[in-house]
Formats: structure tokens, C-alpha cells, sequence
């Protein structure tokens, strides 16, 4: 990123942890047994993951533009990467550990991982990138590409279900998408208004993903056990 932060930016990823947070908070609710709200099976659940997906996958090939537009600065985005995926393998050990039969071994940061890897080709084409984006949505309703080889491979070693599971097709994307916003800021008019604590989260969104859910499920952890 370039000295002069975007502050659009910063609210943007701001407002994904903050419905993030709450989107994980309902989801410990029901895994206890609090609520029962069906964030996975009625509409509106399945819209609000989605944007915030969204919101976040965008934010990535947003960064990726700002950062490396006028040349490629391999030395920081190893960096960046190296950073990443630590923070994924982090993610992984620790769902392994507490849910052994539904770790992630393919959550929101490998998916971001895995997608800088591939975006960063095409950080400075915006028109291809807008295209391959629809490309991969129109070809998700025919559920392509196929990937299933892939976990019939891996299937023995892999839990049968996962608490975060993102697949690279077709939320790559929202990356994509990201890209071509990142040359035509007009989320820049959408995400007009300033909030600094707001911003201040999305400068911090990682330390914020790999902690917020240790918080949260361990305080409706303690409430449940203390009422049982």
C-alpha cells in the first residue's frame, strides 16, 4: 500500500469484520442451542454471507491494485503472503485441534491466499479481469469448472465437513471484480462516509479474523456451561 492510506478501503474491510463478528456470534448462538437462526438455509442468511464474502474478496484485489499498479514489489508481497498463509496454517491447526471432524482446511484465508497467488497476474488488466469474473459466475451455475477430482484425491485425509469452507470457484471472482474497482474507484461514492474506529478495524481486520471467534465462542462457551 502506497503511504496515503484509502480510507474507503479501511471501511470497507471495517464493516466486513463488523458483520463478520456478528455473523459468527449468531453462529455460536446456535451451536449451543441459544437460537436456532437459519443462517445457512433461508435466503437472507445465505445473501448476508455472500456480501460479506463479497466485501472482503474485493477489498483484496482493491489492495492488490494500490499496492502493486505501477510495478510489481515482489519483496512485499512475499512478505504479504508469507504473512497469509502462516496465518492460514494457524487457522487450520487450531479447528483441528477443537473440531477435529470438521477442521478448515480450506477457510476464507486460504481462499485469499491462494486467490493473491493468481490475481496478482492480472493486476494491471482490469478489463480481463471483469471478464474472467463473468466468466467464472456464469459457469458456477452450471457448476463449473469441476473440481471434485481434486477432493476424491485428497478426500482420506480431509474432515467429511468443514466450519469454514470456501471454495476457489467461484469466490475467486470477487477478487477479480476487486481488481477492475481497484483501476475504477466507484466504490469510492458508495463508501463515502468516515467512521475512525470503524476504519481503524479494517486496518486490523487479520489480527481481528484470528481472534475474534476464540472470543466469541468461548464466552457463549462459558455462559452455556455456567446455565448447565
Amino acid at each position: 500500500m502506497s503511504n496515503v492510506r484509502d480510507l474507503s478501503l479501511d471501511l470497507i474491510r471495517g464493516l466486513a469484520i463488523i458483520m463478520m463478528i456478528a455473523f459468527h456470534f449468531i453462529y455460536d448462538l446456535n451451536s449451543f442451542g441459544f437460537t436456532q437462526i437459519p443462517l445457512f438455509t433461508h435466503w437472507l442468511g445465505i445473501a448476508w454471507r455472500c456480501l460479506i464474502v463479497f466485501l472482503f474478496l474485493s477489498a483484496v484485489g482493491i489492495s492488490l491494485v494500490l499496492a502493486h499498479k505501477d510495478h510489481l514489489k515482489f519483496k512485499k508481497f512475499l512478505k504479504r503472503i508469507f504473512y497469509l498463509g502462516l496465518a492460514a496454517l494457524l487457522v487450520s491447526a487450531g479447528t483441528f485441534v477443537i473440531f477435529p471432524d470438521g477442521w478448515v482446511y480450506f477457510g476464507i484465508l486460504h481462499l485469499i491466499w491462494i486467490s493473491s497467488l493468481i490475481a496478482i497476474l492480472f493486476v494491471n488488466h482490469p478489463k480481463t479481469s471483469l471478464l474472467i469474473a463473468v466468466i467464472i459466475l456464469i459457469a458456477s451455475i452450471f457448476d463449473q469448472p469441476d473440481l471434485s477430482f481434486i477432493s476424491n484425491i485428497f478426500g482420506p485425509y480431509l474432515p467429511i465437513g468443514s466450519v469454514d469452507y470456501y471454495p476457489l470457484f467461484p469466490w475467486l471472482s470477487f477478487v477479480f471484480i476487486g481488481i477492475y474497482l481497484g483501476h475504477h474507484p466507484y466504490y469510492k461514492t458508495v463508501f463515502s462516509m468516515r467512521s475512525h474506529w470503524i476504519q481503524m478495524m479494517g486496518r486490523h481486520a487479520l489480527v481481528i479474523y484470528l481472534s475474534h471467534q476464540i472470543i466469541l465462542f468461548g464466552l457463549v462457551a462459558s455462559v452455556f456451561f455456567l446455565l448447565n
